[in-house]
């Protein structure tokens, strides 16, 4: 069906419901995602996300949007209806993420950026092995008129005509100040791990911003390209939240991937730059805490669980991680943002217990973590969907770069040895830049 006549049909199920209707029209297109990140300014309401299965996926704008402040909230966005036209499917896929705490209010470096978010983008460009799909959507209602639709469609499918070449200049970059500092967050892990072994609590995970200077502007494309060449089996992306704030990051780490009810849930914890210390009782202390929640959690709504009998060894070029799948199959149908709220956070980027942990991370972190080590990915109307904890991720705030890193903290931790892993997790941003004075 013709873009007018599936426009016509919408329009005509808005005058017999009385309903709102999301209009969604799709076509293949023959430029691929990298090269229209290579031309186009990065803009506020666009993001970008590029699984390691090779799906690919770049919003522009936003049609349809639901804000999130709290846990209930999450499963609140599963009440929600719609009637759909398209031309291809009905079944309505939404983007976005959520914020690590989301019962704080936002504060630096997230002034004004929403606790949690999911939206249909205005344009959604769908890159899958060789097809690439490009999909407009509206909401059809009395306030829009029909032709204004159609001229908006024709004005922005031109735009992909420009062939103009965006300067791909890496910025110098300069180490400008952190939060803590290594004096303090050595301090910080030092009383901690005096009290897991005083058994008032098993783990804590606990982060801290570094702060970098750009030379220049970054090209966010140029960023993304490097990610997908150096980190094929990460979870690549960037969400612009506003003209001054792109969250951006590469992280190794699944949350959950449901389709129908088959599951596949990461538990990754556990890191070192060789394979030997990996062995060490303390990142295996680490990692089995991770495994324990999520095998509960999952064995309350599951008829079939399993669990690799070994960790396998996640190995990134500047660390390595200890990594264990868990996969099954639920009793019941069931939905994804139902399984992300018992899911999340994990021990890995949390700690144990959750109640206690939370608290030590908010008396000894001073900046919002924001939607770092929260969730961010896709779901869909039939509950199915892919989420990842966006580790290895920072803000872009025009020339500046905050970066987040952090490590888990058992009793057998070494306070030192906690804070040269925090260094090392910055590589995985870093390595990309050309670097004048880094700490």
């Amino acid at each position: 069906m013709k873009f007018k006549e599936l426009l016509d049909k919408a329009y005509k199920e808005f005058k017999t419901t009385k309903t709102n209707v999301v209009f969604q029209y799709t076509k293949p297109i023959d430029i691929s995602i990298q090269s229209i990140l290579d031309r186009k300014e990065i803009k506020k309401n666009m993001f970008y996300m590029n699984l390691p299965d090779n799906n690919t996926y770049l919003g522009i704008g936003k049609t349809l949007s639901y804000k999130v402040s709290s846990k209930s909230g999450i499963n609140n966005l599963i009440k929600k209806k719609h009637t759909t036209i398209s031309n291809k499917s009905q079944i309505l896929r939404f983007f976005g993420g959520l914020a690590f705490n989301l019962n704080n209010k936002s504060s630096y470096p997230w002034n004004n950026i929403p606790r949690g978010e999911f939206y249909i983008p205005k344009i959604l460009i769908e890159e899958n092995k060789n097809e690439i799909n490009f999909t407009y959507s509206r909401i059809i209602n009395k306030s829009v008129q029909k032709k204004t639709i159609k001229n908006d469609y024709k004005k922005i499918l031109s735009t992909f005509d420009n062939n103009i070449f965006i300067n791909n200049k890496k910025p110098t970059i300069k180490f400008e100040s952190e939060s803590p500092n290594k004096k303090n967050y050595t301090k910080y892990i030092n009383q901690l791990i005096n009290e897991i072994k005083d058994k008032k609590i098993e783990k804590v995970v606990i982060s801290r911003l570094v702060k970098y200077s750009l030379k220049s502007k970054l090209h966010i494309g140029k960023l993304i390209q490097y990610f997908n060449e150096e980190y094929p089996k990460c979870f690549n992306f960037f969400i612009c939240f506003s003209k001054q704030t792109i969250f951006t990051g590469s992280t190794p780490e699944r949350l959950i991937n449901l389709e129908g009810r088959s599951f596949i849930v990461d538990a990754i914890a556990g890191s070192s730059k060789t394979k030997n210390e990996l062995k060490n009782i303390k990142e295996i202390d680490e990692h089995n805490h991770v495994i324990h929640h999520i095998y509960k959690t999952m064995s309350k709504i599951s008829s079939k669980l399993n669990k690799q009998e070994k960790p396998e060894i996640l190995n990134l070029k500047y660390i390595k991680h200890l990594s264990t799948i868990i996969s099954g199959t639920l009793k019941n149908d069931t939905h994804i943002l139902n399984i992300l709220s018992d899911l999340y956070p994990t021990p890995a980027m949390l700690g144990n217990n959750s109640k206690k942990a939370l608290k030590y991370i908010e008396k000894t972190e001073k900046t919002d973590r924001g939607w770092y080590s929260g969730a961010i990915g896709i779901y869909d109307e039939n509950g199915e969907g892919d989420f990842y904890v966006p580790i290895r991720s920072g803000i872009i705030k025009e020339k500046l770069l905050l970066l987040f890193t952090g490590s888990g903290i058992v009793s057998k931790s070494s306070a030192n040895k906690e804070w040269d892993e925090t260094v090392l997790k910055l590589n995985h941003i870093l390595s990309y830049f050309k670097k004048t004075n880094l700490k």
